[in-house]
């Protein structure tokens, strides 16, 4: 039908130049235009007919193809990009599947090892290609406490001014760290199963069942540090694949803690001290990540609590930590609210400085120095006293001493001694080598003092958590409950921990140079 109307139409515009041609009268157009132009030459007259025509034509053809009202345009809507689907079935071993590469160079010592590719974040980065500025804390925040006689900025890390106190944990700079400190795809894909794990185990309220995954009543710390582990990997309130896990578990916290600030629920394994510093860990580096005003106020709160409540002694004879209020510290809790209280610092919250001064009183109460002709030469840690070293303990001590600003030297042979005595990460048969909570303390102590130590620690850390992450069904990116103090927190404990091991990369910048 539509070509049927253009030939009338077609025709009609025929006729129309027929009449045109004619000229008034009846003389022939060219006539008329003879008699205008006078003596111009014929070929300048039919030049510029034709130029006429053309574009007569040409205005008639537009007004057409406007004046059509059942032509079909055809637009497409391209569907948005979908990450990857999670495969369970995807190896996830750091020391597994090599990649052939045709080349005529001879073949490296290390070869290259390949993995799945996984959704590092969603977030959109800076202009730097580093993680957001929510994620990096107060560059403000700096402390007014000499500490040990050394003094520190109360930036965890390096990284100008205080922009690493969370470290980088998103985008470029996340991916940069990982590589550069002896990540890679696989220690990512092993944190991507992980958190995977953790948000599908998740109860409704925001909270995670320890029970009901092989641990006892320890549900606030387990929060805690799955909370933590999505933090780590840069997920917030705001921002992130797992920001509703992030907001709910925030949440419950929030709904658990009491008029006075401490995070506790009735009848929680190991008094209160555990739980109230771990959660307000979680709370304090939600609250400099996501800057939710909620998040910030009950932070606060757990501060207010750890120092004017909980710690021992008070104004200038304040100490260490334990389970209940005022009891003389032990090194095991106390090590948690010393993160907590840093990581309360460079989120902007307000620290009372006692707290900072009765932490080093308590380390340097516990602390043993070497015998003489020790050939490490460095500082060991007791539980209560300095006659009680342990490796674990001296990992606890250690790093809490490079938190608060001593001098990477000063510390380097407490460093050798621990983990010359205690080792590096194995699994061992059946997992009865695993002692996570020294894995945990090990691995942010060495990361930061580098160096060989660190190489040594770190191949053999990814060795034994990527090598035992479970693997299908239901327990698919989490690691059994199996060795020290399992226990106690269960599948979700033990995940959580295992993960924040393999986030060491870029959760805290490192806090000396090479």
């Amino acid at each position: 039908m539509a070509r049927q109307d253009e030939m009338v139409e077609d025709e009609l515009l025929d006729e129309e130049l027929e009449e045109e041609e004619q000229g008034p009268g009846g003389e022939g157009f060219f006539d008329s235009l003879s008699s205008q132009f006078g003596s111009a030459p014929w070929w300048v007259i039919s030049g510029a007919f034709h130029a006429l025509l053309l574009l007569l034509l040409t205005l008639v053809g537009m007004a057409l193809m406007r004046a059509k009202g059942d032509d079909v345009v055809i637009t497409t809507d391209l569907e948005k990009s979908k990450p990857p689907e999670y495969d369970e079935k995807k190896p996830r071993d750091v020391f597994k599947n090599p990649v052939p590469v045709d080349s005529d160079q001879p073949p490296v010592e290390n070869p290259v090892v390949t993995h799945e590719e996984v959704e590092i974040s969603d977030h959109v980065e800076t202009e730097n290609d580093m993680d957001q500025a929510t994620a990096k804390g107060d560059e403000n925040a700096i402390s007014d406490v000499p500490l040990g006689g050394v003094g520190t900025v109360a930036a965890i890390g390096l990284g100008g001014g205080g922009g690493g106190a969370f470290g980088h944990r998103t985008g470029g700079g996340r991916r940069r760290l990982a590589m550069r400190g002896g990540g890679g795809k696989a220690t990512e894909s092993a944190v991507d199963a992980a958190l995977k794990w953790l948000a599908d185990h998740q109860e409704a309220d925001g909270h995670w069942d320890c029970i009901k995954y092989g641990g006892k009543e320890a549900d606030v710390a387990s929060t805690g540090l799955a909370l933590l582990a999505f933090l780590g990997a840069g997920h917030t309130e705001k921002v992130g694949k797992y920001k509703d896990n992030v907001k709910r578990a925030a949440a419950w916290l929030r709904s658990i803690q009491s008029d006075d600030g401490k995070y506790y629920k009735q009848g929680e394994t190991h008094g209160i001290g555990y739980h109230h510093a771990i959660a307000g860990l979680a709370m304090a580096e939600a609250a400099g990540m996501g800057r939710v005003p909620e998040t910030k106020a009950s932070a606060q709160k757990g501060v207010n609590y750890s120092i004017d409540t909980h710690q021992c002694g008070d104004a200038s004879d304040k100490r260490g930590w334990r389970y209940a209020p005022k009891q003389e510290g032990d090194l095991s809790v106390s090590g948690w609210f010393i993160m907590q209280l840093k990581s309360a610092k460079v989120a902007g919250l307000q620290v009372d400085p006692a707290g900072f001064e009765g932490a080093i009183k308590f380390l340097d109460s516990v602390e043993a120095k070497g015998a003489a002709g020790d050939s490490y030469g460095g500082n060991r840690y007791g539980y209560k006293d300095p006659q009680s070293v342990g490796v674990r303990r001296t990992a606890i001590g250690n790093l809490g001493r490079q938190f608060l600003g001593w001098k990477k030297e000063d510390l380097q042979g407490g460093v050798e001694w621990f983990v010359q005595q205690g080792g590096t990460p194995q699994w061992g048969a059946a997992g009865g080598s695993v002692d996570l909570y020294y894995w945990y303390y090990g691995t942010l102590c060495v990361f930061q003092q580098g160096g060989e130590l660190w190489k040594k620690w770190n191949d053999d850390m990814k060795k034994a958590l990527c090598d035992n992450q479970r693997k299908g069904g239901d327990e698919d990116g989490s690691w059994d409950p199996v060795g020290a103090y399992s226990q106690y927190w269960g599948r979700v404990g033990q995940t959580a921990l295992g993960c924040l091991c393999l986030e060491v990369y870029y959760r805290y910048l490192p806090l000396y140079k090479e």
